[in-house]
């Protein structure tokens, strides 16, 4: 079976085309209406999840066992907590769709800059499957923030926490118990980062590695978000009398 490797020319450029449709699709999205932005976040977190569906169709035709490719990876969450985010308001929304900005997109983004499914050929369907899923999951956290539906704040800095907190107990139980390694909670994907954690922690301290290595990245997007917001902010205009 042929593979591919990180950052070969095939991954470089569907890098690129995965970069301009988000940025030509927020256009589209920046002069649509409140209401079509949501449908359309709405539907496409649909079709990301039909896409994750297919995906699965053709695993179990290929002979793989269902354990093996449960939707319970971060990214995978993420096609839920985008449709849950879709249909809700209020403050469940404002929940959701922080967590899916600052916590799960970056883990997507992550996931195709170093993809676990270079074992695959680039051009196979479940690899083109792996990329449209993924893409969609950073796009409509995006969409969300375009739309004014997510305020990103450091007060909410706990949110990523107590969501890992309520999912990651469950998953870990599932790892151990299928012989499975959804959330990489067992052992790190091969020429990631998370192997570069895992080298310098050692396996003992790999859980650790990941805590911090998700408050670090959390660090990171709060304070870029931070700064966006304060250069985004209109100077108020001076009031004053006339003498």
């Amino acid at each position: 079976m042929t593979t591919f490797t990180h950052f070969c020319p095939e991954h470089i450029g569907m890098l690129v085309f995965i970069a301009a449709a988000t940025a030509a699709g927020l256009l589209l999205v920046r002069r649509s209406s409140e209401k079509a932005a949501l449908r359309a976040a709405l539907g496409l977190s649909i079709a990301a999840l039909a896409g994750e569906l297919v995906q699965d169709v053709l695993l179990v035709r290929e002979g793989y066992n269902v354990p093996e490719f449960l939707p319970l990876h971060l990214c995978n969450l993420g096609l839920f907590v985008n449709i849950l985010a879709s249909v809700t308001r209020g403050r469940v929304r404002a929940f959701l769709a922080e967590v899916s900005l600052v916590l799960i997109l970056p883990g997507s983004v992550g996931a195709l800059l170093f993809p676990d499914w270079t074992y695959r050929p680039f051009w196979s369907p479940v690899s083109m499957l792996c990329f449209f899923t993924h893409s969609l999951i950073v796009f409509v956290p995006l969409v969300f923030l375009v739309k004014d539906k997510v305020h990103v704040s450091f007060k909410h800095f706990w949110y990523s926490y107590l969501f890992l907190a309520l999912v990651t107990p469950p998953i870990y139980f599932i790892d151990r118990r299928f012989g499975v390694n959804y959330f990489f909670l067992m052992y790190p994907t091969k020429d990631s980062p998370l192997e570069w954690i895992f080298d310098i922690t050692g396996e003992k301290l790999y859980p650790a590695g990941l805590i911090f290595l998700v408050t670090v990245m959390l660090l990171i997007v709060y304070s870029v978000c931070f700064v966006i917001g304060k250069l985004s902010k209109k100077p108020s205009p001076k009031s004053g009398h006339k003498k």
